[in-house]
């Protein structure tokens, strides 16, 4: 997920979220961190805190469902 919403550019889908922490509502500015726990976006999230853990790395073809961050609503931190 970091390598397709940092170097190509791609909106931050389900299944590319592996955790979620802290409270947000969804049209909330959050920030996405890599593995390593670095800080790599931010963006404007399309679900609260309490919807992401039931979608955590499904398919949006599978839950017809929209981004978690539309590349959009998303400022890369890392070049």
């Amino acid at each position: 997920a970091v390598a397709a919403v940092c170097d190509r550019r791609f909106s931050l889908l389900p299944a590319g979220v592996t955790a979620v922490e802290g409270e947000f509502a969804a049209g909330d500015p959050v920030e996405l961190v890599g593995p390593d726990g670095t800080a790599v976006a931010r963006g404007l999230v399309a679900y609260g805190a309490g919807e992401l853990p039931a979608l955590l790395g499904r398919s949006t073809r599978e839950l017809g469902l929209r981004e978690v961050v539309h590349r959009d609503d998303l400022v890369v931190l890392r070049p």
